[in-house]
């Protein structure tokens, strides 16, 4: 029996420690659907083709439309329909006040068609058998469906984002697209309809009687919205018309939470920041037109220490405009400058006014300092133009049990609160957190429903909690959601967890500046002695033969 020497055992567990290494930095995710660039098409929220776009009833468009080529009517219903945005068309196929740009609307057709194809090659594809709203049970992860023949859709599809805002959900459809009466596309978990793409083949699309629909459209032929369906996303048909009527149309915009830079590793034991930004709009609707609206922001230090270069900016509202109002802790705090600090449990109030012209959807991030680390934290508010009803404002404030772990790390629950700001009742709502399982996605039944219609209501507060072991500094986010008048609204929590860093024996001797950072010199060490006792191995089998 040939004997395996300790050299020959030690050389396999160190290669198999560097192939685990390779593995983990080369590996990436399996089935993830990419985003389509829709690029000259992305500010249309009805692009459509021959021969025509024809409106029946009072529909409200946000975003601008188009026709073209057009050998018909060309587009009609304009008023009494609205459109948020600018009316584009060829020659004389629009109404009045349309302009006629057809560089512009050949470009965006020819970027319509570039995205119809990238998200009819999208693979891979997971095949679609049924109808969306029994399907898997009428609920689906991010990636790519297919359907040979057509997609239709009875009852409810809830699209999960798994708690990634950047999730993204591709449908291809060899021929038709047709939903149901009342039926509706629901989005959860981060997902955001600016990131669902709904690829229709040969034949057209069709969204049935006050249906409620999320996503992109992207038709060969036609697409048909019936009485009352309300459309989330685009409608952009390549050789067909588009047909409205009495219809609700929003182009959606992506939302991307702020993010939270952990500049210390902990090994000072300095605690990190907590902020949290609430935003409210002032009116919530303009239903006659644009106007004048004014945000009111109130940033609150909700950690354990002061924070300072406390920054708030808003990317629909000029900074200019940002006016420092109150603190809740200093009666005389005029200005806020890089100089102040926000206290623990203080509140900083700021206004900022402006004129919108269309249903905007904003969002502010507020940023403040300490220890080394930036928290930050993000507020979304939509304001309808032209619109009866009142977007949703959703807010979620996430607090962890502990701030600073010592080495090794340890337990931490969060705590978590979701509340309504706005007036409109919320359905559908979720929470999910990308880096503690356990929170219940979808809520349902929740005691903080005071009077049990299993709607968050403004001034009613759902509370949960998420236990999880931490072994090294950690930044999670946790995503919470709501719709209510066919529009979702969505916010983010951050927060950090700094795990101190192990100290290093003190060896008497002076810092090398030049000294090879830690995680480097095992990967080396490893290497050499995968190497080294390669050769002995080597070198004993040659002595033994």
């Amino acid at each position: 029996m040939k004997r395996i020497g300790k050299n020959s055992i030690l050389a396999v567990a160190a290669l198999a420690v560097v192939f685990v290494l390779v593995g983990l930095v080369g590996s990436s995710p399996v089935g993830a659907a990419t985003a389509i660039d829709l690029g000259a098409a992305d500010s249309f929220a009805v692009l459509s083709g021959t021969p025509n776009l024809v409106n029946t009833g009072s529909s409200v468009i946000t975003g601008d439309i188009g026709l073209s080529p057009a050998t018909g009517a060309g587009i009609t219903g304009f008023p009494p329909g609205v459109v948020v945005g600018t009316i584009y068309a060829v020659d004389a196929a629009g109404p009045a006040g349309s302009v006629a740009d057809p560089t512009l609307l050949t470009a965006a057709k020819n970027a319509l068609t570039a995205a119809y194809l990238a998200a009819a090659s999208s693979t891979p594809a997971t095949t679609i058998t049924s109808d969306l709203g029994t399907f898997n049970g009428g609920t689906l992860s991010p990636g790519t469906y297919n359907s040979a023949s057509s997609i239709g859709l009875t009852g409810t599809l809830t699209l999960d984002g798994g708690g990634d805002p950047n999730a993204v959900f591709i449908f291809q459809a060899g021929s038709s697209l047709t939903t149901a009466a009342s039926s509706s596309v629901v989005l959860t978990n981060g997902a955001q309809a600016c990131n669902v793409y709904w690829q229709i083949g040969s034949s057209a699309g069709t969204l049935g009687t006050n249906s409620i629909f999320k996503g992109n459209l992207l038709s060969l032929t036609s697409i048909t919205l019936l009485t009352g369906a309300n459309l989330e996303g685009r409608a952009l048909a390549r050789n067909g018309a588009v047909t409205l009527d009495s219809n609700i149309i929003t182009k959606p915009t992506c939302v991307t939470p702020a993010g939270v830079t952990v500049t210390s590793s902990g090994g000072s034991g300095g605690v990190p920041p907590l902020i949290d930004l609430i935003k409210t709009p002032t009116p919530l609707t303009l239903p006659l037109g644009g106007g004048s609206v004014t945000y009111t922001y109130y940033v609150t230090n909700i950690g354990t220490v002061q924070m300072r270069s406390v920054n708030l900016t808003d990317n629909r509202c000029p900074s200019q405009n940002m006016k420092f109002v109150a603190s809740s802790k200093n009666s005389l705090l005029t200005a806020v400058d890089s100089n102040t600090y926000l206290a623990v449990n203080e509140t900083w109030t700021y206004t900022c006014a402006t004129n919108l012209k269309e249903t905007t959807k904003n969002i502010a991030v507020v940023t403040g300092m300490a220890n080394g680390v930036t928290a930050a934290d993000t507020a979304v508010a939509t304001v309808a133009v032209g619109l009866a009803l009142p977007p949703p404002l959703i807010h979620v404030v996430k607090v962890p049990s502990a701030f600073l772990l010592p080495a090794g790390g340890g337990a931490v629950t969060y705590s978590y609160f979701v509340t309504n700001p706005g007036t409109a009742p919320l359905h559908d709502v979720s929470i999910v957190d990308n880096k503690c399982t356990g929170l219940p996605g979808r809520v349902e039944g929740h005691p903080g429903d005071i009077n049990k219609n299993n709607l968050l209501d403004p001034g009613e507060t759902f509370y949960f909690t998420c236990a999880t072991q931490i072994g090294q500094t950690t930044v999670n986010t946790a995503i919470a959601e709501g719709s209510a008048n066919g529009l979702t609204a969505i916010d983010f929590a951050h927060a950090t967890v700094v795990v101190s860093s192990p100290m290093l024996p003190n060896t008497g001797l002076p810092e090398d500046k030049n000294s090879v950072p830690l995680g480097t010199a095992i990967l080396f060490g490893i290497l050499t002695l995968a190497g080294v006792s390669a050769i002995a191995v080597r070198k004993k089998q040659t002595v033994g033969n």
